[in-house]
């Protein structure tokens, strides 16, 4: 992918500072369990919810009767979250289905998972596809020992945490878009904060984003090449709005990124235990993450006109970095999504 000729605009370290500490103390959530709608009769899809911030958001969903869709890699782990939580909370009216096989590190897997989704769907007593949550994703801090490069010989992050999503949401689009129950419509793609760690302009590694081309030990560390994929979740709200603004506006679906926050959960098992426990000191418990992504999912204060809003902890819209700001408006984030939509193209269906 060629550097755009665009010129981007400078950065700002006194804004870069000012965001990366506003990560570790964020406002208060205001929009919390208690202010977020009974959900009978909606239905939504989130990814990775058996561990992590995807399974509070589970459980805080079917808490308030939604009927979750959950797509996971091991169908085990998913039937086992499923009934804790439906254990857990004997009064709701809510269901949760499993869609297990999701492996976003192999386009086959996503395509097989797509057409589960697309079964469940499109069942007689299946409802209107309200809400969509790309929740699920690969950081090399989690996950140091995860595998660096996919089936297709693509980064590991690049292909999880974008072309993966991507291709998924081809199977979910004729479901969301939809003009049934159009009291409810989003679509929260997760991002975070490490975007800013990225380089200019626009974030990207344009002579090979998705590092095919390049060996191992020449490829950025870890947190660069996490970061670039959180910047392409943000392109990628902005885009999937701009392509179906028409049917969006109409049926009022919202389509925002989120950086959930900086969290503890049971996800950082894998951590050095002495730096876990200083963590613990300085991050969030992880259901905050849950209420970052729920307001994007649920607060009504939210419109269509929103869509490509960056929403950060715990609930609130900041700008992303100027130059992934500018890229939002200026044609960028459209040419990153038909240059992903090019490597994925022989998956769509």
């Amino acid at each position: 992918m060629k550097v755009p000729e665009i010129t981007a605009p400078s950065t700002s370290k006194l804004y870069f500072l000012k965001e990366v500490y506003y990560g570790f103390r964020p406002n208060p959530p205001q929009f919390r369990p208690e202010h977020y709608p009974d959900l009978t009769g909606k239905t939504a899809i989130v990814t990775g919810c058996n561990t992590g911030i995807g399974k509070y958001v589970l459980e805080l969903l079917y808490q308030k009767n939604c009927r979750i869709i959950c797509v996971v890699r091991t169908q085990e782990k998913g039937e086992q979250a499923k009934n804790e939580i439906i254990t857990a909370n004997p009064d709701s009216n809510g269901a949760i289905d499993i869609v297990g096989g999701c492996d976003f590190l192999d386009f086959e897997k996503v395509v097989i998972a797509g057409k589960k989704i697309s079964e469940l769907l499109d069942q007689t007593s299946s409802g209107a596809l309200n809400i969509v949550i790309h929740n699920a994703g690969l950081t090399w801090l989690v996950a140091p020992n995860s595998p660096k490069s996919s089936v297709q010989n693509y980064e590991a992050m690049y292909q999880t945490n974008v072309l993966g999503p991507q291709l998924l949401q081809h199977f979910i689009d004729p479901y969301l878009l939809k003009e049934d129950d159009i009291s409810l419509k989003r679509l929260v793609w997760v991002s975070s904060a490490a975007h800013f760690f990225t380089p200019e302009p626009y974030g990207i590694y344009w002579d090979d984003p998705g590092f095919k081309n390049t060996p191992l030990e020449q490829r950025p560390k870890g947190m660069n090449l996490y970061g670039q994929s959180k910047t392409y979740n943000i392109y990628q709200a902005q885009a999937w709005y701009d392509i179906h603004k028409e049917q969006a506006d109409k049926i009022g679906c919202v389509s925002t990124s989120c950086y959930p926050g900086n969290l503890s959960t049971d996800m950082s098992r894998a951590w050095w235990p002495p730096f876990v426990t200083a963590a613990k000191l300085v991050v969030w418990d992880g259901v905050y993450g849950a209420y970052s992504e729920l307001y994007c999912a649920l607060s009504s204060t939210l419109t269509s006109k929103d869509s490509g809003s960056y929403i950060v902890p715990f609930g609130e819209i900041h700008d992303p970095r100027e130059d992934v700001k500018a890229a939002l408006t200026n044609g960028i984030s459209r040419e990153v999504w038909k240059f992903c939509e090019e490597q994925i193209s022989e998956y769509i269906p």
